[in-house]
């Protein structure tokens, strides 16, 4: 019995031995500096591009940092912008987990650049005017400085300036209004149906109207005021 117990304990020395020793892994280091920051932000920005598709995003300059260390295997980025609207952000929080735990949480400020073709003025245009394709032209400007522009050229033919525009100037959606239909003193032609039974009539505008506005009607004959719907230059509908 002692022969085979000294046997086993020799045998098992031998293989001890014999095979490899396992060593626990460090965890790896990793050295975060401006360089890791500019390209994690990088491709973030990469990522919202497609919420802008005729938006050219650049990552023009980014707050300096000390550089750090962390410690672990899966490191992951949450990014979140000042704006809900990425291009009108001008910092961006920054938390680094590693190993699902939170190792650095920092607010940075960063300076951006959207670059797209914005609608301008073509010329000097005054107050009032109904844009015609040959009042605007696009260029290329970096939305970043600009307050709602006009990204769409088509938009805005047809369009009344609720105030003047110097040439060069950029066109934004507060300056510009839909222009009515009808005006105030217009004679209009109105409408009545009820099913099959069709009633015309002439009218005085009492106010202007864009489409589908509802607007005061005098009718000529019985010198009576009516609501209504604007269908049309000089055409409103009433229903009976």
């Amino acid at each position: 019995m002692f022969f085979l117990q000294r046997t086993s304990l020799l045998i098992f020395l031998l293989l001890a031995m014999l095979l490899p020793h396992t060593v626990p892994a460090e965890a790896q280091t990793v050295k975060i500096g401006d360089a890791e920051v500019r390209k994690v932000l990088s491709t973030y920005m990469q990522k919202q591009q497609r919420r802008y598709p005729q938006t050219e995003l650049r990552l023009r300059d980014i707050q300096s940092i000390p550089p750090f260390e962390v410690e672990g295997d899966r490191l992951r980025w949450e990014i979140t912008p000042s704006s809900p609207r990425l291009i009108d952000s001008r910092r961006f929080n920054l938390i680094l987990r590693s190993d699902g735990k939170v190792v650095k949480n920092m607010t940075l400020s960063v300076d951006l650049e959207a670059l797209a073709p914005v609608a301008i003025a073509a010329d000097d245009l005054p107050r009032g005017a109904i844009l015609s394709p040959e009042d605007l032209t696009m260029v290329t400007m970096d939305l970043s400085t600009l307050r709602n522009p006009c990204l769409d050229a088509q938009e805005l033919i047809g369009m009344k300036l609720r105030r003047a525009i110097r040439m060069g100037a950029p066109f934004v959606r507060s300056g510009l209004e839909t222009p009515p239909l009808i005006k105030r003193g217009d004679m209009v032609t109105i409408t009545a149906s009820n099913g099959t039974l069709t009633v015309t009539a002439r009218g005085l505008a009492q106010e202007n109207g864009a489409e589908d506005d509802t607007i005061r009607v005098k009718n000529i004959s019985s010198q009576k005021e009516i609501f209504c719907r604007v269908t049309a230059p000089s055409a409103v509908e009433v229903e009976l």
